[in-house]
């Protein structure tokens, strides 16, 4: 029995005084899950915007380049190439605009930042970053930098615009072809550190984000367990494509005199004896006159099908002109003309007239540009468009001959630590060296690419089976784990590497990249220094099912 005014013990009210203790700790741990989601999320959204960055850094590049050869060719065909690249910066155009409206549309955002080739898994990201954060310093800066670049894209499509319409009026006189010429490179001399300086605004909004991370995991740290969240970022390159097409001059056949300008020979059709040869095709093809005159015009071409060629082209057409042709001189010297031929009749014989004007060493620029378009500039590896190529050409071979092939996907680990302790320059060493020791790895006929930043990729043909596969795999980490030196200092990296199979893991090039990243990343998940071979999500859930049993 009790009075009024007594304390009365309750069962349970110790317990009652320690919900609060849990609801806080509750609290804590929904707070960090929150913070850490939603900065998963801001990370994720701001490595899409570094991607897209990259995306509309190509396709502007790219703009510019067939803008450029399209003034100099007048090629229709790279007019529409040019269309096609400079629409990557117009769709993100079109997206950045409809989301500053006060009411965005967000079907046609979407649609915008599609057209931009970003993926459509990061779209909803990149719109929820641009909406919610468009106010913060650096999401305000990084918008900034991207108004004034597109500003200079736009200048890009009416200079485009203007160069189309003169060349398809035909009024287009050589001074307004430079004019423009000139122009395209002044505003792509803009749009260039607008890039490096949207790269670098992104790559500090990504570190003060996970500096705030960092900041509240080590004060929950105190109250709770530690909750340990691992932030990984990848940075992406930039790489520039050479400009500056080069321009191909006309040449005209006209009568030519004993002192034209440019060589000239002329060859009997019935016995192929050379009956005429100007001083300029005396010095270009570095034999006396008399040698020259009365010998064999077959013998200074350094492909023997080529004058076969000729005069089936002749016989066909009547006319050879401005033709790529390797000939050779009279010390077996090979270099390339630009060749132009007809049929006449000299001296009452069917002969052949040739003008030819050497343009040896724009061809070997040429040459040198494709391969530079093709190899990535610092380990001289195929690129991304390159390994594309090959693996959709390799996809279309093992579709006939009913065969398969394997992609390797292979990402260094922790390499972002060598950047950031050892500086890019150790780091540009590394990749280079990780470069070599990988071609060394494999079979002359497999192809080893770097597909950007500590990326790189195999693609193997003609393989028996997952045992031979697996043998190259352990034989690209043994070459990893042996310590490199980088500036006569040792660096140890490790390797993680994802498999995917043609056609058992996708018949489409995008879905076996696809899925080697995700095994790769689930050998990451797995301790790194190791590979997996691809497994679908039914793949493992069946897995799962038969362990359950």
């Amino acid at each position: 029995m009790s009075v009024i005014g007594e304390t009365v013990p309750l069962s349970g009210r110790p317990g009652r005084r320690l919900t609060p203790i849990v609801w806080l700790f509750v609290a804590i741990v929904l707070s960090v899950l929150a913070l850490s989601h939603l900065s998963i999320a801001l990370l994720a959204s701001g490595r899409a915007y570094v991607g897209g960055e990259g995306l509309w850094s190509k396709g502007q590049k790219d703009a510019v380049y067939f803008l450029s050869r399209y003034g100099a060719s007048r090629n229709e065909a790279d007019y529409q190439l040019y269309l096609k690249s400079i629409a990557v910066p117009l769709g993100d155009r079109k997206a950045r605009l409809e989301l500053e409206k006060p009411a965005p549309n967000l079907e046609i955002a979407r649609a915008g930042f599609e057209e931009g080739r970003n993926h459509r898994d990061d779209i909803d990201g990149m719109i929820d970053l641009f909406r919610h954060f468009r106010r913060v310093e650096f999401m305000s800066h990084a918008i900034d930098i991207w108004t004034r670049a597109d500003a200079n894209i736009e200048r890009l499509v009416e200079i485009g615009e203007d160069l189309h319409r003169a060349v398809t009026l035909g009024n287009a006189d050589r001074m307004r072809i430079v004019a423009l010429l000139t122009e395209i490179d002044v505003v792509n001399a803009r749009l260039t550190p607008l890039e490096d300086e949207f790269s670098l605004v992104l790559g500090r909004a990504h570190r003060f984000i996970q500096m705030l991370l960092q900041a509240f995991m080590i004060m929950a740290a105190g109250l709770m367990l530690l909750v340990g969240i691992y932030c990984s970022r990848r940075m992406l390159r930039q790489s520039e494509l050479v400009q500056n097409a080069l321009e191909e001059s006309e040449l005209q056949l006209r009568k030519v005199l004993l002192a034209a300008p440019v060589p000239i020979i002329m060859s009997r059709i019935r016995d192929n004896t050379i009956v005429f040869a100007n001083e300029r095709a005396v010095e270009q093809l570095k034999a006396p006159a008399a040698s020259l005159v009365g010998g064999q015009a077959s013998r200074y071409y350094a492909k023997a099908d080529d004058r076969g060629t000729l005069l089936r082209t002749l016989q066909e057409k009547g006319v050879f002109r401005e033709q790529e042709v390797l000939l050779k001189d009279q010390h077996n010297v090979p270099f390339w003309v630009l060749m132009s031929s007809q049929m006449l009749t000299y001296m009452n014989e069917a002969c052949i007239l040739t003008a030819f004007n050497n343009f040896d060493a724009r061809k070997h620029m040429q040459e040198e540009m494709e391969h530079r378009a093709y190899h990535d500039d610092l380990t001289n590896l195929p690129n991304r468009p390159m390994f594309v190529e090959s693996l959709r050409q390799a996809i279309a071979r093992a579709e006939r001959n009913i065969s398969t092939l394997t992609v390797l996907f292979i990402d260094l680990d922790r390499f972002k630590e060598v950047n950031d302790t050892r500086g890019h320059q150790a780091g540009d060493q590394l990749l280079r060296e990780v470069a070599k020791r990988l071609v060394e790895s494999v079979r002359k006929s497999d192809l080893v690419a770097r597909i950007g930043g500590d990326e790189f990729v195999v693609l193997i043909e003609e393989q028996h089976d997952n045992m031979e596969v697996a043998a190259i795999a352990r034989k690209i980490l043994l070459a990893m784990e042996r310590s490199f030196s980088v500036h006569q200092s040792p660096i140890d990296i490790t390797a993680s590497m994802g498999i995917s199979h043609y056609p058992a893991d996708g018949t489409d090039l995008n879905d076996l990249i696809r899925n080697a990243d995700s095994a790769m990343y689930q050998a990451k998940q797995k301790g790194r220094n190791n590979f997996q071979f691809f497994a679908s999500r039914h793949t493992l859930d069946d897995e799962h099912s038969a362990a359950a049993q």
